[in-house]
């Protein structure tokens, strides 16, 4: 029933109502504002209790009851306030001739009377539900919003075994004081570690509890987590739990008494009391006169965040722990927060991370907390927004009330965002935006694992996120009535409640898969328009809608629409510019769509529109610039020839300064010096916060001078991904390095281009696409190596259908030779002239070589370094760089295809390669052989080798070629021609899963010592015309569950089911596909 939700509803009715009174809007006066103010008395009042009838509501049913009927009503005015604003807006915009009418003084006074009415329907409807209030008991609850309070979880004394970095001198000291004997009056000495709140007292303990000296010097150690309740005989209980590994029966205090003194009489102990509060002291001397029965050097540690507690406990002194230094915090944040706990290449994220630092006041669990809500992101800007919005609300003697960032109770703001909100909840905070505060709830729920398996995108933007099943249904629980989902084929208008009482309920409404023609009947819509007139949200995505029909204006209370992927919608209704409180509209993919509405500009509230893939858009409508509210346009056409007078240009993108999420694509641009004005008309480089560009020329006449157009379209240096396409000059604008920040660089089709600048000065560049650049013949023209780092962030390059590329210099390779330090992953194909690159040796994920020359790979594989190989950064530099592996002794996948310069894999090259796992080489047609170096290849899974006509697998006479091949599981040999029979290593490959033979013409038999392949589960033959019998081993291969054959004459005869020759060899196998000319026998 979601009714968490109801202390925000009443929120957002109380600041309806303030902000109504705030525009002073001259809507209502007289009676009707006399019924506002009565009405928002009657909220507040309501408001006062809801957190304690929430808390009642879970388990008594008429509660439950009196918050249901507190919900319906709470709704209706909602949506009245909601529309009031809306009529408000209206008269702002005079939208129309009819609108000014409406507004008019007669019309005015006609509207106040029945807004009056309504009004004060539902004020006596609360007045009602109010007079419950005494009957219930409700109190008020003088608490954070929406936060419960709970009993702190029991600890334990386990903990990984890791270094206490941030903590290791106070484990010291605590330690040598506990296994000191000075100073000691009583057999058993107390010492307690005081501090506020997320210190550390616990873990610091946990560390000190299975320290190896501590083990030592006790013959028994015991952990009791005492928290609020202090019980003596119930921490008595629990030691004698811990000593005896049961349950003590209930029994009078003396006998548990003597117990314990069996259990620890006469014995040194370590007993830590965790998270004591008691200040009492006669309960504290009691328990202490209790404990005193153990041997002489005994010892109780304590934790508490009372100094009264230490003050009464203690007999050893006590251990105050302080706040972490700058050190000691950034350290700890450092392993938080970061991969591996070392620090990113963008010192931009360091230095805002450290001032994140500073103001965390060295308490440990606030700095952990915001690491942790940091380590989710990798974007510069999250961290500025973070740093901006959230740190300013951590103050000097708030920092406590920061940690309920881990409560597993949610405050109700997030039950709301959980269960899908009715509304937008505006932000307390004038500087923070609607997205920054959503994305902040959202990320929240992530760490409390509402949600798993969040896929994010290397600009930390969360792509896709997945729900464990139970919290799906948890969901759909808490959401209840007002929201909506409808799954594939089901009949639209049965999920659909017919009474008006339940329809007014639904705030949003999700469809998924594809509807059958019932969706499209314009009756279905009537359905959905008239009957659910309360919509938040209305997803309609790929339902296959022909037309969008003008009675969606009906849903004015709407805030996002989608309709993307409806291919065949060519126009949408003007009448969709009537949903003022619009803020998303996706349109995205709806391929049909030739224009967008001219009314679009009337959207006020439009924060986020995306209209990319919309291949058919033509242009943008005039006035699109005064949307000033967008954060999201996906795609920006230009009208390629005559503009139509109602289309907008590129200055319409000029006030658009608060663009930020997804991309910006420019498309169409026009080719020619004559739009260089018109480019820089668009304002890009004030446009700070945008993350993606995309600048894409039309592919008409690109012979053209376009160096001043882009010089115009200069961005923001925050920018963090460019894209060129189609763009027609030699030589781009030297400001594309001053975009410090770009981690994307991607040039395409850029036929003319010829030139770079020296892109390794992109020091935060992550990865580099250049295709199709029929003209260039070197990345750089200068050998720039006086920088301390070579592209020091630079992990994937992709270089692709270049054909005159020759090289990374055109001047002579610097020397020493530069190396990228980071790059992963390497793809050449289509440049058969580049012949030299900067060596990869650290390359982990994929090499990919197609109609490439072998060179560059060689040079780098051959590279003969090892762990204390080091070489000069540069001739100015006294740097040195350490190799810290042999080269590519990380990468994990080599893809060799139409390689014509490669006769032999090198020896010592293979050797390298230890943690390769897939290695496919195909249609090199100088390949002899792989040499005796994949012997080597010990982590290899899978081996493809594929059209290659000279390559000679019979010369391995002793097998040791294959013996390597420990970890092989997949082998494939395709258009082998000189492949006679298999290699005689291969016996030896006993992990063997799934093995194909195809098109091996000269291939005459198959191996009795196939038996050996014991794990073989898959096995293809295949236009292999030669081979006339299967082997005998083949009945003993007693795992193999699929044998495919095919266009092998012989086989297939001999294979025919009861009658074949080898039919007894393969009975056995579950599945058997045996094919004759393309027909299975």
């Amino acid at each position: 029933m979601a009714e968490g939700t109801l202390f925000d509803i009443a929120a957002r009715i109380m600041g309806s109502l303030e902000s109504l009174a705030r525009k002073e809007i001259g809507l209502f006066w007289g009676a009707t504002a006399d019924e506002l103010e009565k009405l928002k008395k009657t909220v507040s009042t309501i408001q006062a209790v809801l957190l304690d009838a929430e808390v009642q509501g879970a388990v008594k049913h008429e509660v439950k009851d009196w918050l249901e009927k507190l919900k319906d009503v709470f709704y209706d005015a909602d949506d009245l306030l909601d529309g009031f604003s809306t009529d408000y807006l209206l008269r702002e915009m005079k939208m129309a001739k009819k609108v000014r009418i409406f507004f008019s003084k007669s019309n005015q006074t006609v509207y106040n009377l029945k807004m009056g009415h309504k009004i004060k329907a539902i004020r006596q409807k609360l007045d009602a539900i109010v007079g419950d209030l005494m009957k219930f008991h409700f109190v008020r609850r003088p608490m954070e919003i929406g936060v419960r309070a709970r009993k702190r979880d029991d600890t334990h004394s386990y903990v990984l075994a890791a270094k206490v970095t941030d903590r290791d001198g106070d484990k010291e000291n605590i330690i040598t004081r506990l296994l000191s004997d000075s100073n000691i009056i009583f057999n058993v000495g107390i010492l307690p570690i005081i501090g506020i709140g997320g210190l550390g007292k616990t873990t610091l303990a946990q560390f000190i509890f299975i320290d190896e000296e501590i083990d030592k010097h006790f013959q028994l150690k015991l952990w009791v987590c005492v928290s609020e309740s202090f019980d003596v005989k119930k921490v008595v209980e629990k030691i004698l739990e811990l000593t005896t590994r049961k349950m003590p029966e209930s029994v009078e205090m003396d006998t548990l008494v003597h117990n314990l003194r069996k259990q620890i009489g006469g014995k040194k102990y370590l007993l830590v009391l965790d998270d004591v509060w008691n200040e009492e002291v006669e309960k504290w001397n009691q328990l202490k006169k209790v404990l005193e029965i153990g041997a002489s050097g005994s010892r109780i540690l304590i934790t508490t965040r009372s100094r009264k507690v230490a003050h009464i406990t203690q007999t050893i002194g006590e251990y105050s722990l302080q706040c972490l230094g700058e050190g000691e915090s950034w350290s700890l944040f450092k392993q938080v927060a970061f991969e591996n706990g070392q620090e990113p290449v963008n010192y931009r994220i360091v230095k805002v991370g450290k001032e994140i630092v500073e103001k965390c006041s060295g308490v440990p669990l606030v700095i952990k907390t915001i690491g942790r809500l940091l380590s989710l992101e990798d974007s510069e800007a999250r961290w500025l927004s973070f740093q901006n919005n959230k740190l300013p609300k951590i103050k000097e003697n708030d920092i406590i009330p920061t940690l309920k960032l881990s409560y597993d109770q949610l405050p109700s703001h997030l039950k709301e965002c959980f269960a899908y909100c009715t509304g937008f909840i505006k932000p307390s905070n004038p500087n923070e935006c609607l997205e920054d505060v959503g994305h902040e709830y959202f990320m929240d729920l992530i760490w409390r694992l509402f949600f798993k398996e969040v896929e994010m995108d290397d600009l930390g933007n969360v792509i896709t996120i997945k729900m464990h099943e139970l919290m799906h249904e948890l969901a759909m629980s808490v959401a209840g009535s007002w929201h909506v989902s409808v799954a594939d084929n089901i009949d639209f208008p049965i999920v659909i409640p017919t009474s008006s009482s339940k329809s007014r309920r639904i705030r949003t409404l999700f469809s998924y898969g594809k509807f059958g023609r019932d969706l499209r009947k314009s009756q279905t819509y009537e359905a959905i328009f008239s009957s659910l007139k309360s919509l938040r949200v209305l997803d309609l995505h790929g339902k296959g809608l022909h037309i969008v029909p003008s009675s969606i204006c009906r849903l004015k209370h709407l805030r996002y629409l989608d309709l993307s992927w409806n291919y065949q919608i060519e126009k949408l209704p003007d009448s969709i510019t009537w949903l003022q409180n619009l803020h998303t509209l996706r349109l995205s993919y709806c391929y049909g769509l030739k224009e967008l509405p001219r009314g679009i500009t009337k959207l006020v509230n439009l924060r986020h529109l995306y209209n990319d893939g919309c291949k058919n858009l033509t242009n943008m409508p005039r006035g699109l610039g005064q949307l000033t509210n967008l954060q999201t346009l996906s795609k920006f056409v230009v009208h390629f020839d005559s503009t139509p007078k109602d289309s907008g240009r590129l200055s319409e993108l000029n006030r658009l300064d608060s663009l930020r999420l997804g991309e910006l694509k420019i498309s169409d641009l026009r080719h020619g010096e004559d739009v260089a004005l018109n480019c820089k008309d668009a304002n890009l480089k004030k446009k700070e916060h945008l993350q993606v560009l995309r600048l894409c020329w039309s592919t008409k006449n690109v012979d053209a001078r376009d160096e001043k157009a882009l010089e115009g379209l200069e961005p923001h240096p925050n920018l963090q991904k460019l894209y060129i396409d189609y763009y027609g000059d030699v030589k781009v604008p030297m400001w594309l390095l001053s975009l410090a920040n770009l981690i994307h660089l991607s040039l395409g089709n850029c036929t003319k281009l010829k030139y770079l600048p020296p892109l390794n000065r992109l020091c935060s560049l992550k990865s580099l696409y250049l295709n199709c650049l029929d003209e260039i013949e070197y990345v750089s023209d200068y050998s720039d190596n006086n920088l301390i780092e070579f592209f020091p962030s630079l992990e994937v390059i992709r270089l692709q259908w270049c054909p005159n590329l020759k090289g990374w210099w055109r001047t002579s390779d610097p020397s020493p030779p530069l190396y990228f330090p980071r790059l992963s992953n390497l793809t050449i194909r289509e440049c058969p002239m580049l012949t030299s690159l900067p060596m990869f040796p650290h390359l982990q994920e994929d090499l990919y070589l197609w109609s490439a020359s072998w060179k560059p790979v060689q040079l780098t594989m051959m590279e003969n370094v090892n762990l204390s190989t080091t070489v000069e950064a540069s001739s100015s530099s006294s740097i040195p760089i350490v190799f810290s592996s042999a080269p590519l002794s990380k990468l994990k996948e080599i893809r060799l295809m139409h390689i014509g310069d490669i006769e032999t894999l090198p020896e010592d090259g293979l050797q390298n390669l230890i943690s390769l796992k897939f290695l496919e080489i195909s249609d090199c047609p100088r390949l002899k052989s792989l040499s005796q170096g994949i012997q080597y290849l010990t982590a290899l899974n899978e081996l493809k080798l594929i059209d290659c006509p000279v390559l000679d697998l019979g010369n391995d006479e002793h097998g040791m070629q294959w013996k390597g091949l420990k970890s092989l599981i997949s082998l494939e040999f395709q258009s082998i021609p000189k492949l006679v029979s298999l290699p005689l290593g291969l016996q030896h490959v006993t992990t063997l899963r799934q093995f194909q033979i195809l098109s091996c013409s000269s291939f005459i038999a198959i191996p009795e010592w196939i038996s050996n392949w014991a794990s073989l589960e898959v096995f293809t033959i295949n236009a292999c015309s030669g081979l006339t019998s299967l082997p005998k081993a083949m009945e003993g291969l007693s795992s193999l569950k699929m044998l495919t054959i095919y266009d092998c004459p012989f086989l297939v005869k001999r294979c025919e089911k009861e009658t074949g020759e080898d039919w007894h060899k393969i009975a056995h196998i579950r599945k058997r596909n045996v094919y004759r000319y393309g027909n299975m026998i």
